[in-house]
């Protein structure tokens, strides 16, 4: 294979900010957080539920235990004691757990606390999947969410995000009520992703073997540099190639056919000749363990895992990055 030009462009698009949340909490941070979210993917999780007979109060403060179904198997998960509020008489507390038991009420029957404390309520709700997700760095090492759909949203100057797209979204409504009936071993969440790109550069001053001339290389640098990337053809091809990596079960568009240079939402980088595509998703979250997100047909196990794709179609042309890879 030979390089087509002694200059390569490539598009490199990247996370730079990231929230997973359950999806009953969507509507709620709505109205405080101010990203532009446009790209967005709907996941499930395993269902945290309470292991009822095993939660025991003492009196320096209650003993958890979870547990999860995965591969049909019942997997338990137990907390040293925990402290719901300093300073309390943990033998004035009554606990309450409802089938199918992922929400705990705890009820604090100490009306000299209360009165001492009136920040505090009487009644504290505890859900099992909130409060799971909170300590699960000391309880597992991995989280991994299953993709089943990845979407988008930017409306006119980008003014439309994924928290406008998901509040009439027919196929988050579909799988929650799929999954409400048939799948009550997991738990609907929403991964929101905002991102920017970067122009990445490949020059070759030492093969001398091309298959254009030098002079046309340097108009291909003009006119890349004079066209730079347009933020809506941004997003468009980072959830394509999203999409046709993990193909998730309830996509339908560019399952199969992507990259496709006829695709007006991201003709740009064909007209321009760019010669490869990286989509960068950063799970890293402070105090959380490894987040995964996989299908059947793919994986991402880490930050460093890109989602890569030539964008062109001559067999014969080197890939930019081929540079990196080993003999």
């Amino acid at each position: 294979m030979e390089r087509k030009y002694s200059f390569e462009a490539g598009l490199n698009v990247f996370t730079s900010y990231k929230t997973i949340i359950p999806v009953e909490v969507f509507r709620e941070l709505k109205e405080t957080d101010l990203h532009r979210y446009h790209i967005y993917g709907i996941l499930s999780y395993n269902q945290v539920f309470f292991r009822k007979e095993k939660i025991k109060v003492t009196e320096d403060g209650i003993k958890i235990a979870f547990f999860m179904i995965k591969d049909g198997k019942e997997i338990d998960y137990e907390l040293p004691l925990i402290k719901v509020c300093e300073g309390l008489d943990y033998h004035k507390i009554h606990i309450e757990i409802l089938y199918p038991a992922i929400n705990m009420v705890v009820s604090i029957t100490d009306e000299d606390f209360l009165k001492k404390n009136p920040q505090i309520q009487k009644n504290i709700e505890i859900s099992a999947q909130d409060f799971f997700m909170i300590v699960s760095k000391i309880l597992v090492s991995r989280l991994e969410y299953e993709v089943l759909y990845i979407g988008q949203a930017y409306g006119k100057d980008g003014s439309r995000t994924a928290f406008d797209r998901l509040e009439s979204h027919s196929t988050l409504q579909k799988i929650l009520e799929e999954y409400s009936g048939h799948y009550a071993d997991k738990h609907i969440y929403i991964l929101l992703l905002e991102m920017q790109s970067s122009l990445a550069m490949s020059f070759d001053g030492i093969s001398q073997n091309f298959t254009k001339s030098e002079e046309e290389s340097s108009k291909h640098l003009t006119e890349v540099c004079s066209d730079l990337p347009q933020e809506n053809q941004i997003i468009n091809i980072a959830e394509a190639a999203m999409i046709n990596y993990f193909k998730p079960a309830y996509n339908v568009n560019f399952v199969e056919n992507f990259p496709n240079e006829n695709h007006k939402g991201y003709r740009q980088y064909f007209d321009l000749d760019y010669n490869a595509l990286t989509v960068e998703i950063d799970l890293d979250f402070p105090d959380a363990p490894n987040i995964q997100l996989y299908t059947e047909q793919n994986r991402i196990a880490n930050s460093f895992d890109f989602i890569r794709y030539k964008l062109f179609n001559d067999d014969n042309r080197q890939s930019m990055y081929d540079v990196f890879q080993k003999n």
